[in-house]
């Protein structure tokens, strides 16, 4: 695929080095006079469009910052802070956003592109694009998964001798029927000079005003049999096939300009595309049947012209960016004689989405052009726009809303009806009229009133009851899931709990109401993470206590009483290293299960993500590789009954505001009876952590805790996460690399330079030493918990001694050279025996120094 400014390709950079000369050559030449220019110095007649500068803090909604904007929109800042727009596993910088017209102009490389010295070899390394076929041929392009389609406002241009040009465009990757229009041209050359036309001539243009909403795009661009100058017409040339917008040249000389081939087919550097934009994939009623909130609250939504998606574009009457508040600003229609319909520019009046026309004094119509206009004489009195002025209702029959007609009163334009005498009514004929003795009458109003507050009576009432049928529904239904998810059975064991004056430990059973209200209503914006076991989102409880929540993806119904117990025995576990579980919610298909917040996120991020605001010293991972091996201890061996957790991994091991561990996520765990040393179940963990002798045997123990943690060491260790690609295959697995490194005495050279500063190379073989226990392949070989954390707590013991011994040889050395300082200021021309001294002396406090260093010992 075409690639973006940060990836850019040795033809661009050929490019740059063509490019400078030549415009401090039309530099040069500009200042010379008119008469002395020549015709292949003459400025282009169809230059390109001067860039834009669109940044990072002045691009449209809905584009902006991740998370700032919305979902495929996002755009990352270059080094001078352009925008730039993520394809794929490319960038493209932005020259213009289009909210009106829904579109964007990127800088985009050629898709192929090949150089040919001056013998007809080919350049290395100036080809560009996406994945290729075995004959360097075919290239494909796919924007599935992006907001994003092919726009009919490119052009495809095939750019070189002898070559043809082929393009299919598809809805998504992996359709067999391409669309309608299958763009296409082909070039010769004929001639050893070509003009700026790009008519075929070493240059041609493949339209694309059929080709709307393609997703994907397959190119041939392949060389046709040889109709030209000759032998050698690529020397020195380029070939390249790449978009660029329809209306912009493919030269910067004129089309009537002649070149030679050598001068002309320069290489391609970056070129403006269009690509269109849509929000989503289908329609606005689509849509909007998914959710109660409209799809676009500062604006109106309509359909994308693809077919495909939605936009959001303002009221008539208005302009701007509907995607932002306050964005769709009124137009002023009034502004000038084409903006608007009214006869007289200066009787337009401005308003609100739109405008009135009016006439001037003593002229009648309706001011508007397309109307009756403004007229100085009075209208026919049939004239349906308006009555002349001075002629009465009345007078006119088919106009009298009266019974009879000389009971009719015009006061001023405001009519009345009366009744003769001995009659009664009100004297209209769309009324009760007039009648002898005739009963009393309802108006039409009237009637039409009562029966509205009628119906909207009996359809309140009939709502009302409906809404209390659905919540007794609703009711029973939750009390039916509340049952059958053990909530009986749960609040039975918690009321044994309390009997047994532990109140303090019992978890609370939230209502389904409760946590719906504290997610609000479960919004994607408050999801905290995914993981295999199901969704975590973060609740905010009325006393203003913020919580984890988390929602598992499937439930076993035939476990209802083991998850029962497990809740209960978790809910007692207070360890400061462990998350606390607050409570649950069984009213749901699947039970809710309540823990408290932890707010500065997992141990994986903090190791993997290399611009951290505060990366992890040494001294933080020894102390959280211990307080997790406690906790893991405690689990074990101290608890109530014995927990093996069966899913430790650094995404696992949460840290709070004070990077204070706390192992989370038991939604693997299990139980284990006292009078039993392991439990068979089915395999379940994460590749990378997972126990070998566990997913040979089915047999879980405490062991296979031991063995994740081990490869938690090793990740503090090397900083590597447990299964890569990028190591060798033999090596990709992070728990069998560290064991040959270890055993080959390569360790070191895995461990980043600032860790092995910082840590030494005796904690560090330390460490590993104890890693490599962990890992052993043999169960019954690793060590307990509570010694792998008695073993940890002595290498802080040691790291802290080492570090003040360190900072207190520096304290040493800088007072002694404070001293060596003053004496040299004292004493400006120092003897021979005084420099001695002082050399001695610095000697001597060198070798104190390194007495306290930390040696390794082989």
């Amino acid at each position: 695929m075409p690639r973006g400014r940060n990836r850019r390709s040795a033809a661009a950079a050929a490019a740059d080095a063509v490019a400078r000369p030549l415009a401090l050559a039309l530099a040069l030449v500009s200042t010379l006079p008119r008469a002395a220019h020549s015709k292949d110095l003459l400025l282009p007649s169809r230059p390109a469009p001067a860039p834009r500068t669109t940044t990072c803090d002045n691009v449209p909604e809905p584009f902006g910052r991740r998370n700032e904007s919305r979902h495929g929109f996002e755009v990352i800042c270059g080094p001078k802070r352009e925008a730039m727009l993520s394809i794929g596993e490319d960038e493209y910088r932005i020259d213009f956003v289009s909210v009106r017209g829904s579109y964007v102009v990127i800088f985009a490389e050629p898709m192929a592109q090949v150089c040919y010295d001056g013998k007809g070899k080919p350049t290395p390394d100036t080809g560009t694009g996406g994945p290729k076929s075995l004959d360097g041929t075919t290239f494909t392009w796919s924007l599935e998964g992006t907001p994003f389609t092919f726009s009919k406002s490119n052009k495809l241009v095939n750019f070189g001798c002898n070559r043809t040009l082929m393009a299919n465009f598809f809805n998504r990757p992996g359709d067999l029927s391409p669309l309608p229009q299958h763009p296409s041209c082909t070039t010769t050359c004929t001639t050893p000079n070509i003009s700026g036309s790009c008519l075929g001539e070493a240059c041609c243009e493949a339209p694309m005003d059929q080709v709307h909403g393609a997703k994907a795009l397959s190119l041939s661009f392949e060389r046709t049999t040889a109709n030209g100058t000759g032998d050698g017409e690529e020397d020195g040339t380029c070939r390249a096939a790449f978009f660029l917008d329809k209306d912009e040249a493919v030269f910067t000389f004129g089309g009537e300009q002649v070149r030679p081939l050598k001068k002309a087919l320069l290489p391609q550097g970056e070129r403006r595309m269009i690509l269109d934009w849509a929000i989503g994939s289908t329609t606005c009623d689509q849509a909007q049947s998914y959710t109660f909130e409209p799809l676009c609250k500062y604006g109106t939504c309509v359909d994308a012209p693809s077919g495909s998606g939605y936009l959001c574009k303002c009221p008539d009457g208005y302009d701007g960016n509907a995607y932002v508040s306050d964005g769709c600003q009124d137009i002023n229609e009034c502004r000038n004689y084409n903006s608007n319909n009214c006869t007289y520019l200066n009787l337009c009046n401005n308003t609100l989405g739109g405008y009135t026309c009016s006439c001037p004094e003593n002229n009648i119509g309706d001011g508007y052009r397309t109307g009756t206009g403004c007229n100085t004489t009075l209208v026919t009195p049939d004239s349906p726009t308006q009555q002349p002025q001075g002629i009465s209702v009345c007078d006119h029959p088919e106009k009298n809303p009266c019974t009879y007609i000389k009971y009719c009163i015009d006061s001023e334009g405001v009519v009345s009806c009366a009744c003769p005498e001995g009659m009664s009514g009100d004297g209209r004929k769309n009324g009760s009229g007039c009648c002898f003795s005739c009963q009393k009458h309802f108006s039409l109003e009237t009637v039409l009133g009562v029966g509205l507050a009628l119906m909207v009576t009996v359809t309140t009432a009939a709502s009302c009851y409906c809404w209390a049928i659905k919540k007794r529904e609703l009711g029973r239904k939750r009390a039916e899931l509340f049952r059958k998810n053990g909530g009986l059975l749960l609040q039975q064991r918690f009321s044994t709990i309390t009997s047994q004056g532990e109140d303090q430990y019992s978890a609370k059973i939230f209502s389904a109401e409760e946590l719906k209200a504290a997610t609000d209503n479960y919004s994607e914006s408050r999801i905290l993470g995914r993981g295999g076991h199901g969704t975590v989102y973060k609740g905010i409880l009325p006393d203003q206590t913020i919580v984890a929540i988390k929602k598992s993806k499937v439930f076993d119904e035939s476990q209802v009483e083991q998850f029962v117990n497990e809740i209960a025995i978790l809910s007692q576990i207070d360890h400061p290293n462990v998350v606390k579980l607050l409570g649950c919610c069984l009213e749901t298909q699947v039970p809710l299960l309540v823990y408290e917040f932890i707010p500065n996120g997992t141990l994986f991020q903090h190791i993997h993500n290399r611009n951290a605001t505060r990366p992890l010293t040494w001294e933080d991972c020894l102390r959280i590789a211990a307080e997790t091996a406690e906790a893991l201890a405690y689990l074990h061996s101290t608890s109530s009954i014995p927990i093996i957790h069966r899913d430790i991994k650094s995404s696992n091991i949460l840290l709070d505001e004070n990077f204070v561990a706390k192992i989370a996520d038991f939604g693997a765990s299990r139980s284990v009876p006292f009078d039993q040393t392991h439990i068979t179940t089915l395999i379940q963990g994460t590749i990378g952590y997972l126990d070998p002798e566990y997913f040979q045997s089915s047999q879980l123990t405490e062991k296979s805790d031991v063995y994740s943690f081990g490869v938690v060491l090793a990740e503090l260790l090397t900083r590597q996460k447990p299964i890569s690609a990028a190591r060798p295959e033999e090596s990709c697995n992070l728990a069998m690399h560290l064991v040959v490194l270890f055993n080959e005495g390569r360790l070191l050279q895995e461990i980043e330079p600032h860790i092995l500063a910082e840590a030494g190379e005796d904690q560090c073989y330390a460490v590993a030493e104890l890693s490599v226990r962990c890992l052993n392949v043999k169960g019954e070989e690793r060590p307990a918990m509570m010694a792998v954390a008695s073993v940890l707590h002595g290498l802080i013991r040691s790291f802290t001694i080492d570090q003040t011994a360190r900072r207190k040889d520096e304290s040493v050395q800088k007072n002694s050279e404070q001293e060596e300082k003053h004496l040299r200021e004292s004493r400006p021309i120092p003897s021979l025996q005084s420099s001695e001294v002082s050399t001695q002396r610095s000697m001597d406090d060198e070798m104190l120094s390194s007495s306290h260093m930390p040696r390794w010992s082989s």
